[in-house]
């Protein structure tokens, strides 16, 4: 959201009046809501309490649903000693409740709200300002699997930052399972009982300190030291669902389907789901061999939406494509197989009514064939959402570009799992992660923590940029940049004549053109390559174009300086006006498809090996924090 320009404490303007909060009789719950948020953050201000009445002539601070608005559009407007606040919905009056409370001088953030101790008089400034969101769905993604995160999390806890949602302007909270993990039931649909409940059961767990993990050793609360032991009442501690019985599911049923009841009062959609191909725990798959089950798939997502339905409607069930794909690429026959679970899934929800979509998320857009396969597959009310690459570190996925009418939702990380014990600055990346996501098209924007307090500038940072972007460089608000950029192989061949040989060892084929997106300017672009694969000259003889002009024409990289040597050609002098250095590859021999491994190092003006030498990364296009000194991209 556009920050409001007049500060209610500080403005010599405005009138200072007894005023009643009008809210209709009839309001929607969350107009009511609104009505009763205004009075409490006037009050923590001011120290004046005010009537909430139906109507009132003048000096009010009215709350109204405005037709001539977007749905989720709101706006504050004064007129003498009164303010409307009004929205296009009954949530978006909601929203413009918690911005008259920002006016006051409250801040929003996920663990909880910062209130100034000084109060001010109560006074209405003159103002009529509107504001709407760039992105449709905004939110947040808790991620289970650490003790910093969830998984601790009680029913109040999940309530308590559903409740800060809407403060910061967001509508949205997701769930990711792992295989194993306690936030999904699995099993037929013959065995949830109508309640919700289910017949069947099967080991399942959330962190404790009870368990070891990666990064994570088991430790009594009674060997804690330094008196830490006193605060706990076991010896294991965990959350309220684990329990010592068999009904653990049966208490996560109820607390998701609490938390899917507050998120839908106040506008808030809820997404869960797990990884695919589906991991079908041993004792179910006996289950299904009983009851004669021969598609196993389809009769355990039927199960699983089941069981989602009688207890918590929630608004979307994704599949995550697998964390590996990430790290290690996918072959063919694992695309297949992704392929025909989706296709399971949605076999499943279809006997269901299609209570709700299925969406995907995962580690990457789609497989590394083709990025936004999903995008064929899905019906349209289905998103495709993705976490950045690389624990955050990459930028938004390219591929988002080319998935059309759809939801689509690019998830950056307000934090990295591998650094959860320290501070974690992000506010910039945040930023520039959601300018990335409006230019590419997406729909929605979320972030994946852990944490909540530490954080709290990253979640501000993402939340207000869901709705404000004017502080962007004009040149990273472009049109959509297409490329075509190959499939990449890597070599493992040690790199002579230089010391970072991981630049020089991975190659893209089936690759024309890769325009690269800078910040205008005028730079040196320096081509790094490499000969991985060839031992004799003329089997690798290629040009390069960089913006327009040849910079290399027939070059073989093997009669110059033989295989696995670093060869370096710098271009000065490249000038960025539309924010794209286009580099263009001209093939020249037939005995193949694939362009020599190279990366661009673009610099301003001119050169800087001292700099840009330890800060080159490999493999992807990397804007180290986005700074405008040195860009480093390999590609």
């Amino acid at each position: 959201m556009k920050p409001f320009t007049v500060i209610l404490a500080c403005t010599t303007a405005g009138v200072t009046s007894a005023q009643t909060i009008v809210c209709p009789p009839d309001a929607p719950a969350s107009m009511k809501l609104a009505a009763r948020e205004v009075r409490r953050y006037v009050y923590l201000r001011t120290g004046t309490l005010l009537e909430i009445a139906a109507d009132r002539a003048d000096q009010t601070i009215r709350l109204a649903v405005d037709a001539a608005l977007a749905p989720q559009q709101c706006r504050l407007k004064s007129a003498g000693a009164s303010l409307t606040i009004s929205g296009g919905s009954d949530v978006a009056v909601l929203y413009g409740a918690y911005a008259f409370a920002e006016k006051l001088g409250v801040r929003f953030y996920l663990h909880g709200d910062v209130i100034p101790d000084e109060k001010i008089p109560l006074r209405i400034p003159q103002f009529d300002e509107t504001c709407k969101p760039l992105f449709e769905t905004r939110g947040i993604q808790p991620f289970h699997d650490f003790p910093e995160g969830p998984d601790w999390w009680s029913t109040d806890d999940y309530r308590a930052c559903i409740a800060q949602l809407p403060k910061l302007k967001m509508n949205f909270i997701g769930f990711h399972n792992y295989p194993g993990e306690l936030l999904l039931w699995h099993g037929v649909a013959e065995d949830v009982n109508l309640d919700g409940t289910v017949k069947t059961s099967y080991p399942s767990m959330w962190f404790s300190n009870a368990r070891s993990g990666w990064g994570y050793a088991a430790l009594k609360t009674g060997d804690f030291t330094a008196g830490a032991a006193e605060l706990f009442p076991a010896d294991d501690i965990h959350s309220e669902v684990v329990g010592g019985d068999d009904r653990h599911f049966d208490r996560v049923g109820r607390m998701l389907g609490t938390i899917v009841k507050d998120a839908h009062a106040r506008g808030i959609k809820v997404a869960v789901g797990t990884e695919t191909p589906l991991q079908i725990p041993g004792p179910v798959q006996t289950r299904l061999k009983e009851l004669n089950k021969a598609d196993a798939a389809r009769e355990i997502y039927k199960g699983t939406f089941t069981w989602l339905m009688r207890n918590a409607p929630v608004d979307y069930c994704w599949a995550w494509t697998p964390e590996g794909w990430i790290w290690s690429g996918n072959s063919m026959a694992q695309y297949q197989a992704v392929e025909k679970d989706l296709k399971a899934a949605q076999a499943a929800l279809a006997e269901l009514g299609n209570p709700f979509p299925l969406g995907t998320c995962g580690w990457v857009l789609g497989p590394q064939q083709n990025r936004a396969a999903w995008n064929e597959l899905l019906p349209k009310n289905a998103p495709i959402a993705n976490i950045n690459p690389l624990a955050g570190h990459a930028p938004i996925d390219a591929g988002f570009s080319l998935i059309k009418g759809r939801p689509k939702w690019a998830i950056p990380w307000f934090e990295n799992d591998p650094d959860m014990i320290a501070w974690q600055p992000w506010v910039k990346r945040m930023r520039y992660d959601a300018v990335d996501a409006l230019r590419r098209g997406c729909t929605g924007l979320m972030g994946i923590h852990w944490r909540t307090r530490i954080l709290a500038p990253n979640i501000s940072a993402l939340a207000q940029a869901g709705w404000d972007q004017s502080w962007a460089r004009p040149e990273r608000l472009l049109k959509i940049v297409r490329r075509n950029p190959g499939t990449s192989a890597t070599f493992t061949a040690p790199v002579a004549g230089t010391e970072q040989d991981a630049v020089y060892l991975t190659l893209r084929y089936g690759l024309d053109s890769y325009p690269v997106e800078v910040p205008n300017g005028t730079y040196t672009v320096t081509l790094k390559f490499n000969e991985p694969h060839y031992d004799q000259p003329g089997k690798r003889v290629f040009g390069v174009k960089v913006q327009g002009r040849k910079v290399a024409d027939h070059l073989d990289v093997f009669a110059n300086v033989g295989k696995n040597h670093a060869f370096d050609l710098a271009v000065s002098g490249v000038r960025v006006e539309d924010g794209i250095v286009d580099i263009k590859h001209l093939t020249f021999t037939a005995f193949h498809r694939h362009l020599t491994d190279f990366a661009a190092l673009i610099t301003d003006g001119a050169p800087s090996p001292s700099d840009s030498a330890a800060k080159l990364f490999a493999g992807m296009i990397h804007e180290l924090e986005f700074r405008r000194d040195i860009l480093n991209i390999a590609i």
